[in-house]
């Protein structure tokens, strides 16, 4: 008995030894087989990740553990699968036994088999751990033609709706769970990466899509009844339509994506699930004397909630399902939002507008909706775009060609460019065709409120013949594609726009009693004017004002200087943390009279954010003080209520609307915009900071066309880095840094001034850049270095002298066309060129 017992305690230590190695296995990375309890655990390389598939039923995962964090298990596992009329057939009642398969890093399950006589399907699993990561394919065959009413591959449930903030796509939107409140919320989107995200954890969990495969990616996020957080995600060798109209969200429960056929056939779909830290993850750098977690969390969830799905972007959101073409700043999301996909499903966007929902006389259509219900009668087009209710919306024309032009800002594509200028063209003429008097104003639809339509973003304010917000877009768009024709070769279409932008300008600032939109009793602009001569919305508008200024159509300092003046006054005579629509009441009977009046109410005197950015713009030539202040403002309301929300309330300064709008987000695109002063343009990284003292010290991470700079900032000098190349100086300006070439621009100038190479190390401090004399500090390392450098924009054949370190080295001249080459051994030098 003794030695039996000896035996047996022997053997139950030998086993707990070998569960405790193969526990610190599948902690460490590896996989480790439970043969009894039928489970295979996989873990990545640092531990980070770590699934368990359970084959005991069927095929499942019972367990996903996320930086030490239970995220799917207790029953809530993730599964394959597809409904077939009302019945659902899934991985977890495979009618097939699994047959498992490993070898070294590879686990292979096949033999599932799920549906009915008459439509069925098998599949078979591959796991891979490769490093930290797990990768997993799941190759289907349909055995016969069917339909699927809902498919499920595959499908994650998550442990409840708090698991996870929600998930970044990969078509540049957000499934933020903050909207699947209430059970049965879901929102169905054409995407295939999922990058899951807690905050308050600090971890990530990305399911990477294998895009090479050639099939279409949908995502269905569901709060379930019981709480539970469920994700399915599919893929077919079609594009899958939505079951009611257009909509992506629903508040029933019901499937989003239509039922669709398929064919004897075999379909595979394969991604990796990666574990990562969210703050490493979405690092934007040190952002001093705010709340950078805020800034971030306002970029990662407001901003990409305006993506209703792929190719539908405005600044409306998701759930109630608007994108709206009127509005010039959407391509401005991008340059705060700063994410390869979001700037690159913009131009998608785009390019799906110039195909739908542009006419071929230019017209283009303001708006999109998952249905008519805000549609003008006969409008609605099959894809969703239409004109509005209200009135035919103008100012789409100039803010399609601004999104556009601005867009090419962010990716600098010049292919891209020149496959929408005969759009742009097309759209800008249609503007410029309705002057009828030939006074320089481009007239709208309706001649008078009477008509009771409105024309411009203040869509229910009856807005009539020649509006200022209409105008003041169009020399914008003027101004821009005038640039942008010089670019493309074609002066004479840029000279025409610079002759109608000039004489709008001039047109713009005449007193109203000389057919202008200036009031020179009140000292501020007009909103419109009717062919009688008489004037409305002069009530100090904000959107009106904002955009005289902010686009350059008022360039009289006096002017800005009073009506900034005036608005900050009011301001602060009544304590508001963002600019109201208006200052003082619409006249009466020029709006919808049962939701602008009585004043303030709506966009008769509420607060609207979306003109957060240009307000920015404006004051930070004038005081960037007061610019930053409501860029605080609007971080501490966030924190407050989380700005989910269409207006607030002027009288209460409460969120109200039943619409939640995205372009919430605009105060945070006017910091980096104009207080930080981040402006790509399409050649170049421009750098016009108006910091104040608390943002001294700001480091920022900032991706720009597949390259990650640093930007260092403080109001005594500023810099951009990339790599070991660094550019600095205390003015202006832009770099451009690709194969190691470094080029430096001299203030807003579209041409390099000075360019560098021959080196892999190369800081540069600007010091002196004028007419005359050019200063500067180069520093290759501690070893010279033979570098190739060219000076731009000096004097045709004129002749120079190199100073290095204050000693004259030798005379160059320039060549017929201004340019200065000469090669020098730089080590910590500084290099001077005057003119001799």
């Amino acid at each position: 008995m003794k030695a039996h017992r000896i035996l047996f305690i022997a053997s139950i230590l030998l086993l707990n030894t070998f569960f405790s190695r193969s526990a610190a296995y599948a902690q460490s990375g590896g996989i480790v087989r439970d043969r009894v309890g039928k489970t295979i655990t996989l873990a990545g390389d640092n531990g980070d990740l770590k699934i368990r598939v359970n084959y005991s039923q069927g095929c499942v995962l019972d367990e996903i553990i996320v930086k030490g964090t239970e995220v799917a298990g207790h029953g809530n596992v993730v599964f394959s699968g597809f409904k077939s009329g009302d019945s659902l057939y899934t991985s977890r009642q495979s009618t097939g036994q699994p047959e498992i398969a490993i070898e070294g890093n590879t686990v292979n399950i096949e033999g599932l088999k799920m549906g009915s006589a008459g439509f069925s399907a098998t599949e078979q699993w591959i796991f891979k751990v490769v490093g930290n990561d797990i990768s997993w394919q799941i190759v289907r065959q349909y055995l016969n033609d069917g339909v699927i009413d809902g498919n499920y591959f595959p499908c994650w449930q998550f442990n409840s709706m708090s698991t996870w903030d929600g998930a970044m796509l990969d078509n540049g939107g957000v499934a933020w769970n903050r909207f699947l409140s209430e059970s049965g919320d879901t929102y169905g989107v054409n995407a295939g990466t999922l990058t899951f995200w807690s905050r308050k954890r600090n971890s990530c969990m990305r399911i990477l899509s294998d895009n090479s495969l050639p099939t279409f990616k949908t995502a269905t996020f569901s709060h379930l009844k019981s709480g539970i957080y469920s994700v399915a995600q599919s893929s077919s060798d079609q594009a899958v339509g939505t079951k009611f109209s257009l909509r992506r969200f629903l508040t029933t429960g019901e499937s989003v994506f239509a039922p669709f056929k398929v064919s004897r056939s075999v379909i595979s779909n394969q991604f990796t699930i990666k574990a990562l830290t969210y703050d490493q993850e979405y690092d934007r750098g040190v952002l001093k004397g705010i709340h950078e977690e805020s800034v971030n969390e306002i970029l990662n969830t407001i901003g990409r909630y305006g993506v209703v799905d792929k190719y539908l972007y405005g600044s409306n959101g998701w759930r109630t399902g608007w994108t709206v073409l009127q509005e010039p700043w959407l391509a401005l999301f991008g340059n705060a939002i700063n994410s390869a996909e979001f700037i690159h499903g913009f131009s998608q966007a785009l390019d799906y507008a110039k195909e739908r929902a542009v006419l071929p006389d230019g017209r283009v259509l303001p708006r999109w909706h998952h249905n008519d219900g805000d549609a003008m009668p006969n409008t609605f087009t099959p894809e969703g775009f239409y004109e509005c209710r209200w009135g035919y919306m103008l100012d789409a024309q100039p803010a399609f060609a601004i999104d556009v032009a601005e867009q090419f800002d962010l990716t600098g594509d010049i292919a891209w460019l020149r496959g929408f200028k005969p759009t742009c063209e097309k759209a800008l003429e249609y503007m410029i065709k309705r002057d009828s008097d030939g006074n320089g104003l481009f007239e709208v639809v309706q001649k008078t409120h009477q008509e009771a339509k409105g024309t411009d973003w203040l869509d229910v304010v009856w807005a009539s013949y020649e509006v200022s917000t209409i105008n003041a877009y169009m020399y914008k768009a003027l101004i821009r594609w005038s640039e942008l024709e010089t670019l493309l070769g074609d002066n004479a279409t840029a000279e025409k726009y610079q002759h109608l932008a000039t004489k709008l300008k001039t047109a713009f600032n005449k007193p109203v009693a000389d057919g202008g939109f200036w009031d020179p009793k009140n000292q501020w602009y007009v909103h419109w004017r009717e062919p009688d001569g008489s004037v409305y919305g002069n009530n100090l508008n904000s959107v009106v004002n904002f955009l005289a200024i902010g686009y350059g159509v008022c360039d009289d300092p006096a002017r800005k200087t009073g009506v900034l003046k005036k608005i900050e006054e009011l301001m602060v005579k009544e304590n508001l943390f963002i600019w109201p629509s208006c200052f003082f009441p619409y006249e009466e009977n020029v709006g919808l009279l049962n939701v602008n009046y009585p004043y303030p109410n709506y966009e008769n005197g509420d607060l609207f954010l979306a003109w957060a950015e240009l307000g920015t713009r404006c004051y930070v030539g004038e005081n960037p003080e007061i610019a930053m202040k409501y860029v605080r403002n609007v971080i501490g309301q966030y924190e407050k209520d989380g700005l989910g929300f269409q207006r607030y309330t002027r009288v209460l300064q409460t969120g109200a609307g039943d619409d939640i709008l995205s372009n919430n987000i605009m105060a945070i695109v006017g910091l980096y915009r104009n207080i930080y002063g981040i402006r790509p343009l399409y050649n170049r990284l421009y750098l016009e900071p108006h910091l104040t003292k608390e943002l001294n010290g700001t480091k920022i991470k900032y991706w720009l066309r597949d390259q990650d700079y640093v930007i260092d900032l403080s109001q005594e000098k500023y810099s951009i880095s990339l790599k070991d190349f660094r550019i600095s100086g205390s003015q202006p300006f832009a770099a451009n840094i690709d194969n190691e070439v470094l080029e430096f621009f001299n203030g807003d100038e579209s041409a390099a001034s000075l360019q560098i190479s021959g080196s892999q190390t190369c800081n540069v401090d600007i010091v002196v850049w004028d007419t005359t004399s050019r200063l500067w500090i180069e520093n290759a390392g501690h070893l010279k270095k033979n570098i190739r450098h060219e000076l731009h924009h000096l004097k045709p054949n004129a002749d120079y002298q190199l100073i290095v370190n204050d000693k004259p080295v030798r005379q160059i001249t320039a060549d017929e066309s201004g340019i200065l080459r000469f090669e020098y051994s730089v080590g910590q030098d500084v290099l001077k060129m005057e003119v001799k």
